[in-house]
């Protein structure tokens, strides 16, 4: 992987030449040499900062060993580029990891008193200042289908914006913890559905990389999704707003009906 100077400053919030100057003159960065244009080549003044990198292999050689592609006009390939918005998926501390533990094992309605909002309610409130009715009310037509399937929604404690999880497993139980993706109200951009790629590389069956290519293939059959390879290891974002599409709605059923199915079949393949 690899990320431009353009898309490092956007997540620092800071300029492009800025954060080319702190790199060059840093030794102590890490992995300096991954950032590069945004056409995907090496800039003319990169140099290595740290004293033990003097007289290293071209950078190109390195990032080569490290995996990165490059295309036949030499720049660094597209799909394996994290944008500012990927670096801010791999650094942010989501609710991704509490869903593991207590934040969700008691459902929607956990350390709620009477007369309360609950979290479910919370979610769809912030879902419905943000998207039209109909997609509303296609997320709980997707809800209602994940937990036909045997699942339940978990919630986010977050106190600012309530994420919704698509779990599998008994709450506290063996099964407990694995979930395709999870749902996030757009707080004025619309809300979104996030593939968790890099939380599933780590669990079974989806280790295996052929089953989350298969996914993200399943995915890229709904309108208006186009999820490269190069996001497998990545946590990508599907608008909500593509489920009003009737379509979208049965392609993606199917594609969870298929998850669950991988999921049950773990401990007999």
């Amino acid at each position: 992987m690899w990320t431009s100077y353009g898309d490092l400053a956007a997540f620092l919030g800071s300029g492009a030449q800025a954060v080319g100057n702190h790199l060059a003159n840093t030794p102590a960065v890490v992995n300096a040499y991954r950032v590069l244009t945004s056409e995907g080549r090496v800039s003319d003044g990169f140099r290595w900062s740290a004293p033990q990198e003097a007289g290293s292999e071209d950078v190109r050689a390195r990032l080569t060993a490290d995996g990165v592609r490059f295309t036949a006009t030499g720049a660094a390939d597209p799909v394996q580029r994290l944008t500012a918005e990927d670096l801010a998926a791999l650094l942010a501390g989501t609710d991704d990891d509490r869903a593991d533990g207590e934040d969700t094992a008691q459902g929607a309605t956990a350390g709620i008193t009477p007369g309360q909002e609950t979290r479910a309610e919370r979610f769809f409130r912030q879902l419905a200042a943000d998207d039209s009715s109909e997609t509303v009310e296609a997320v709980r037509a997707l809800f209602a289908h994940w937990e036909a399937l045997g699942g339940w929604i978990g919630h986010g404690s977050g106190h600012v914006i309530t994420s919704a999880y698509l779990m599998l497993g008994e709450p506290g139980g063996p099964g407990r913890g694995i979930w395709p993706m999870t749902l996030y109200p757009g707080g004025g951009r619309g809300g979104t559905a996030e593939v968790v790629f890099q939380y599933l590389a780590a669990r079974e069956p989806f280790t295996d990389r052929a089953l989350r290519a298969q996914l993200l293939s399943r995915l890229n059959a709904l309108d208006g999704v186009d999820l490269p390879e190069g996001k497998l290891e990545l946590r990508p974002n599907i608008r909500l707003s593509l489920l009003e599409k009737e379509r979208n709605r049965q392609l993606l059923a199917d594609t969870l009906t298929w998850f669950r199915d991988r999921w049950e079949s773990r401990t007999s393949s």
